[in-house]
């Protein structure tokens, strides 16, 4: 089944080529591409930046997305022809160590089986290195990344519950499970950063504080739920935090950039029993330097997610709900859309800061 892709040929460079695929195999769907949201670890992988990840050209990424279902393969049952689907970046083994252990939200290796892809000129291989590539008019997908949703749910906001929206919101609900009236700093407010925003807001958190470099991102984070913010270009976010909360600092701290600088920020604004989460995705070898005594003396927790902990099985249904009681703006954080021919743009808006989520779209 020949169709038009977004491949990264060379690190940062990305043409407009033909790809085949073939019939769903078992557990797999085919779907029609409406909308695929453009993360920034997509940037990375495509600019070569992200480890293991930059190995083989050329690739396919796309690792949030929605679409249409045109094909059920051997062994679907909860999908059918005609669904309005998103899909995750997420799917537990059910065989590792933590699935075992029934905590599937740590599995160990909880990446979609990736589609089988080839180039339409050669039959050469295709690297899916996330396992979903939703950047191409169709492609095969795992069945269980891939849930119906609502209705009255534009597809390109539907595109940003696999990662964006399960990693923030996630992050918040399932891995710190923020409670009504606690105070909370975010740092980084790009679209995980900003949902955890929202995810701090809908558990009710007393304070919501918003940390970035930029102001116009701090509008946002303002706009979606921050009952302050913090500019850290001009104060030192630690310092302004305990202001914030009279010296005594935040129950929940959640650090969405992937940076040394702010990890330790996270940790220095916590309060007495507070805990950090770390989203963002630190580089191999990039060290963080604190006190462990301070970990004794003041009773904190450090702990990191991937994903948000995020099953789309569960999760993708609470998102809906929240987003069809008005609860969570999806459709705020779709700043910009760009057709499938210009997915470039995208890794450009995110060099400049300008978007919250550009999400391609068919052409």
């Amino acid at each position: 089944m020949p169709n038009r892709a977004a491949l990264v040929v060379s690190p940062g460079e990305i043409e407009i080529t033909e790809i085949e695929i073939g019939p769903p195999r078992e557990r797999e769907v085919i779907l029609r591409m409406e909308a695929a949201g453009v993360c920034a670890t997509d940037y990375k992988v495509a600019a070569g930046r992200h480890g293991p990840r930059m190995s083989r050209f050329p690739m396919l990424l796309g690792h949030e997305g929605a679409g249409v279902v045109e094909e059920v393969g051997p062994g679907v049952t909860h999908l059918k022809v005609g669904d309005r689907v998103a899909t995750g970046c997420r799917v537990q083994c059910g065989a590792c160590s933590m699935c075992r252990r029934n905590d599937p939200r740590r599995c160990r290796d909880s990446s979609p089986r990736a589609p089988q892809v080839t180039l339409a000129s050669d039959g050469s291989a295709v690297e899916v290195p996330m396992g979903l590539g939703m950047y191409a008019e169709r492609i095969a997908v795992d069945a269980m990344a891939t849930f119906p949703v609502s209705e009255g749910m534009p597809m390109t906001s539907a595109s940003l519950l696999g990662c964006a929206v399960m990693t923030g919101a996630g992050a918040v609900f399932n891995i710190a499970k923020v409670w009504p009236g606690a105070t909370t700093a975010v740092i980084g407010c790009g679209g995980i950063g900003l949902s955890a925003v929202q995810g701090a807001r809908i558990a009710n958190a007393s304070k919501v504080i918003a940390v970035d470099l930029s102001d116009q991102k701090l509008e946002w984070a303002r706009a979606l739920g921050a009952t302050d913010v913090v500019n850290a270009a001009s104060e030192d976010p630690v310092e302004a935090v305990r202001r914030i909360t009279g010296g005594v600092g935040v129950d929940f701290s959640f650090e969405a950039v992937g940076a040394k600088v702010c990890v330790e920020q996270c940790i220095g604004m916590l309060a007495h029993g507070g805990t950090a989460t770390l989203i963002g995705g630190n580089q191999p070898g990039v060290m963080a330097s604190f006190d462990p005594a301070a970990f004794s003396r003041s009773a904190l927790t450090l702990q990191n997610t991937h994903g948000g902990g995020g099953i789309p099985a569960h999760d993708f249904p609470v998102l809906d709900s929240l987003y069809q009681q008005g609860s969570l703006d999806l459709d705020y954080m779709v700043t910009h859309t760009v057709p499938l021919t210009q997915a470039e743009q995208g890794f450009r808006n995110l060099e400049a800061g300008s978007a919250i989520r550009t999400v391609v779209v068919p052409d």
